[in-house]
């Protein structure tokens, strides 16, 4: 579960252009390898899931499974 802190830190990334206001060109999904999660900050270990996707000016994003799921929520009540 993510945290109000965190879905703050989303939201803002958001309003401020550094993760995207709408869908994504690709999706991939796949144990994490030590980088940065876009959302919350926090690396991604080995032994995490992460997902990984393509904006529509095509730089990579890199999430958590639960800080994409806030991403997404967020996205989703913008609309």
């Amino acid at each position: 579960m993510v945290s109000d802190a965190v879905r703050q830190l989303i939201r803002q990334r958001i309003q401020d252009g550094r993760l995207p206001r709408e869908d994504t060109i690709a999706w991939w999904h796949g144990a994490g390898f030590g980088r940065p999660c876009d959302g919350c900050g926090m690396p991604i270990v080995t032994g995490n899931m992460m997902g990984l996707m393509r904006a529509d000016d095509w730089r990579a994003i890199r999430f958590h499974e639960d800080c994409f799921r806030a991403w997404d929520t967020e996205i989703s009540s913008e609309a």
